[in-house]
């Protein structure tokens, strides 16, 4: 008899814990681990985990991850490292999902803010012979993008780097003439007198824009859909503190993982172009509602055309295959109540 009653003690533990583990596994995850880019401009991702009042809207302690590329990001989510990489280009992502990486797109963070410093001795584009860029970048996209509008594929060097600091050192040393680089570094070179000769903005007219991405694998987001959608309601939400007057509030404690002084990531952030929310719906989607018709399937399309040129993609995926790779549900929830 006593021995029916602890075995029947011990099912219902058995049955409490095996629910709790079903709870978890389509709720809350005991840690959210998102890869991220240090520098001078403040990420969403860094303004939630440093301000308590935004991370605590999240159901798992937030860990950042620091990466020094969209490519390498990519590789280790794709190998368990963590679910999520905040601020990734539009190049890395589409080459992960053609190269067979279950991943989605399920928030815009903004249109890339770069240029291209060159030294004093540069003063049209034909006077560029080396061009340093982060290999298989958004930078790397644009760039190549903006030398075969000027008729100069092939006459200047590329000189590919595997980060960022890598090619910012190189035009500091003389080994390059230019650099194609993110407003992050781009500040700190113009410090040293780099001249900027074109810029994003630029470029994106061109037709080749460059998108950061929050990217989650299709898994995480299936068995943790509470986690995504507070996350992506409080990346929306930090993008639009630090550009109101509470600036310095939100990104001071954020620089703590970006390795620069507030005032600089202050002044970096106060004009980086994140996506205002009003535009974030149609970059996700079109007018008839489906992915299939949104901007970033479009400039997916022209990304993956780019890739497959750079011999990085085998083929470009149909639009209806890049559209499985974009998810605006979590947006549409958040602008129909859905953010606590």
């Amino acid at each position: 008899m006593l021995k029916n009653r602890y075995r029947a003690a011990g099912a219902a533990v058995l049955a409490l814990v095996l629910a709790g583990c079903g709870a978890s596994a389509k709720g809350a995850a005991a840690s959210l681990k998102i890869g991220y880019f240090q520098g001078a401009v403040a990420g969403p991702e860094a303004v939630v985990a440093a301000n308590p009042d935004l991370a605590s809207k999240v159901p798992s302690k937030i860990e950042l991850r620091p990466i020094d590329s969209g490519v390498a990001g990519m590789a280790q989510l794709r190998a368990g490292a963590f679910p999520f990489v905040s601020g990734v280009g539009n190049p890395p992502f589409v080459g992960a999902f053609t190269n067979g990486t279950d991943v989605r797109a399920v928030f815009v963070e903004s249109i890339d803010a770069s240029g291209l410093a060159v030294n004093d001795k540069i003063k049209t584009p034909g006077d560029l012979t080396k061009v340093g860029v982060l290999v298989g970048s958004t930078l790397d996209f644009q760039l190549r993008g903006w030398l075969a509008s000027q008729n100069l594929t092939g006459k200047v060097q590329i000189a590919s780097f595997a980060s960022e600091a890598a090619e910012a050192a190189a035009w500091k040393a003389g080994k390059i003439d230019a650099v194609y680089i993110s407003q992050a570094f781009l500040l700190e070179l113009q410090k040293h007198r780099a001249k900027v000769l074109v810029t994003s903005s630029d470029i994106a007219k061109l037709g080749y824009a460059a998108v950061n991405l929050l990217a989650v694998t299709s898994s995480y987001a299936k068995q943790h859909p509470d986690v995504v959608q507070n996350l992506v309601c409080q990346i929306s939400k930090a993008q639009t503190l630090v550009k109101g007057p509470d600036v310095e509030k939100y990104v001071t404690p954020a620089t703590k993982f970006l390795g620069v002084k507030p005032q600089d990531a202050i002044a970096a952030t106060k004009t980086y172009p994140y996506v205002p929310p009003a535009e974030e719906g149609a970059w996700l989607k079109g007018p008839d509602g489906t992915a299939a018709s949104g901007k970033l399937a479009q400039n997916f399309k022209l990304t993956a055309e780019f890739l497959v040129r750079q011999g990085r993609a085998k083929s470009v995926p149909s639009i209806d295959q890049i559209a499985s790779h974009i998810d605006p549900t979590f947006w549409d929830k958040a602008q129909s109540g859905g953010c606590k």
